[in-house]
Formats: structure tokens, sequence, C-alpha cells
């Protein structure tokens, strides 16, 4: 499964990321990858991450995918002849004959060069500003690195990618959320969270995004029943307040504390939230695809030129190779 998490700032969203990724690492024994696509760059953090994690041995710091986009692009692209010097790879870009397709778990050179483990949770950065980027870039030249990432790397049975967003409804600007089974929204009980809330699910709606809906800090029914009336719809997963997310967030602690340290309550909601996410439709590939080709054929006749429609491979199917197995060397 592949997911999206979003929220207001507060809300909980780094979270829930967080706590998802242990959890179906640590419970449901599934390989998972975390993305921190937020330029506040907190998912290390929450995860718990030592200096001597985040330093990798002899390997170094690893690199941030959103500030190394060539190499990124060139590696992805593999020999796929309608990526050139005319038409170089964009975030829209979809994979050709030639392009590297891989597996999550197969070892591979991208991962030698961004993945930083943490207590069994492989983590990679879009990265924040540099110094090169004010007034120069916002901030979704950065986030078009999770695109193409999500375009050439796909997971297994047993296996999440699960990207923590930026909180704002910007992402609507990319096709981004597209690309993911559910996208997830998380929502506090107060006035302003549900305001955001209800204004991002409109833009989604819209959109043609389907969201769920976590309520997070949660002391009674009555506070989900206020989110559901304002928001007029379910609330379809609950987590409860509990002194294991202050613990998360204190000072006193060298470390957050992972989810296994949880109270019985925090781990029923997590059982009850993974189980949802398993039952959910199996990914439609036919439909995917169609809209990767979609968008990109939108973004070139709107901003990059008609010419990238060339970049298109008729009757290329990337997740046939897939499924087939008969994927490009790492």
């Amino acid at each position: 499964m592949r997911l999206a998490v979003y929220g207001k700032g507060g809300s909980g969203k780094t979270t829930i990321s967080t706590c998802l990724l242990q959890f179906l690492n640590y419970f449901c024994d599934f390989q998972v990858l975390g993305i921190d696509g937020d330029h506040n760059l907190h998912l290390a953090e929450e995860l718990g991450a030592t200096p001597v994690e985040m330093q990798r041995g002899d390997s170094g710091t690893a690199r941030d995918i959103g500030n190394d986009l060539d190499w990124l692009r060139s590696y992805f692209a593999g020999s796929n002849p309608r990526i050139t010097a005319d038409l170089p790879m964009i975030k829209t870009t979809p994979p050709g004959e030639g392009s590297r397709l891989l597996r999550l778990r197969e070892p591979a050179e991208w991962r030698n060069r961004y993945v930083t483990l943490i207590d069994g949770v492989e983590l990679i950065r879009v990265g924040d500003f540099t110094q090169d980027d004010y007034r120069k870039k916002c901030f979704h030249s950065k986030t078009g690195a999770i695109e193409i990432f999500l375009k050439h790397v796909w997971e297994d049975h047993n296996e999440a990618i699960i990207v923590d967003m930026s909180a704002g409804k910007d992402v609507f600007a990319s096709p981004l959320p597209s690309l993911f089974d559910t996208n997830i929204y998380v929502v506090k009980p107060t006035r302003k969270s549900v305001s955001n809330a209800g204004d991002f699910l409109a833009h989604a709606k819209n959109f043609g995004i389907e969201m769920l809906v976590v309520a997070t800090d949660i002391h009674s029914r009555h506070e989900v029943a206020a989110i559901e009336n304002y928001l007029m719809r379910t609330v379809d997963a609950v987590i409860p307040h509990d002194a294991f997310f202050v613990q998360r967030d204190s000072l006193v602690l060298s470390r957050p504390p992972h989810v296994r340290e949880a109270s019985f309550t925090v781990l029923d909601a997590f059982y009850s939230l993974t189980d949802l996410l398993r039952q959910l439709p199996s990914q439609n590939w036919e439909n995917r695809l169609t809209r990767m080709l979609y968008h990109h054929e939108e973004t070139a006749h709107d901003w990059a030129g008609v010419h990238f429609t060339a970049q298109i491979q008729p009757g290329f199917n990337p997740f046939e190779r897939f499924q087939s197995n008969k994927l490009a060397t790492a």
C-alpha cells in the first residue's frame, strides 16, 4: 500500500505517519518506507532517529531527493530513449522502455544514496530549501521528486510507502495525490482544525481524490460527532487522547517512545486503522496508468510544451512489467 497523510500543523499528521510506519513494521511485519514530504523535516525526529543512525556509519548522511534531482532523474530515466537533452524528465514524465522500474525491497543504488534506517523503518527525505532556492523556487520543486520516485519504485504485498505531506492544500497544484492508494486527512476536535479539514476535503472532492478522515486526540464520542456534523461525513478512524502521545512530545525524554510502548487503547485504535487500510479495494492499475498519462499530457499542453507528449510510449504499461517480474537492473 502507498499512503499520503495530510493535516493542519499540530493536528498529529506526523505522529500518525510515524505510528503507522512503526505499527505496520513491528506488528504486521511490513517492510515500510517513510517519505518526509514536509519542509519542516520532523519525521526522522518523530521516528526517534539518533545521530548515529542519521550518520549511517561509513556511508555518511543520506542525501535529500528534492535537492538531488539531476541524479534522481538520470537514474530512473535509465536508457529510456524518449528522455533526452531536448526532452528532459519532468515530474509527470511516465516510465517507458529502458526506465528503471524497481521493487521497494530489492537492492538498488537509490537506497545507498537516500535511505536512513531507523529502528526497522526506512526513511527518505525531500529536504528543505537551500541557499540557492531562496526567492527562486517554491516547495513544489522539491515534492516533484516524490512523483518521480513513486512512478518508478513499486511496493509489493506486505510493503508500504507512507508520505508525510506538507500541511497545505497547495498539493492539488500537482497530480501527486492521484499516485496513492489512499489519502488520509488528520483532524483534531478544534475549530481551526475542522475548518481546515472542510476546506481541504472540498478541494479533494473537486479533483476526484477520495479521502479517509482520521480523528486524533479524541476524549469522547461527542467530539467525533461534532467533527462529523461539521464535515458532513463519517470519520473513518479514531485515535484517542492518551498519555502515550503526551510522552511522545515531551522534552524530558531523549527520544519519542516507539508505538510498541503504547497503551492497549492506542494499539487497538491502530489495529482498527490498519485493518481498514488493508480492506480497501485493490489498486486499479489500468486507471492509475490512465491518470498518469492524462496528467503528463495536461502538463505538456498547459506549460511544458506539446512536444513533451513524445515522452509517452504508446502501448507501454509499466505495471505489466512490474507484475511479471521483468524489471530493469537496479
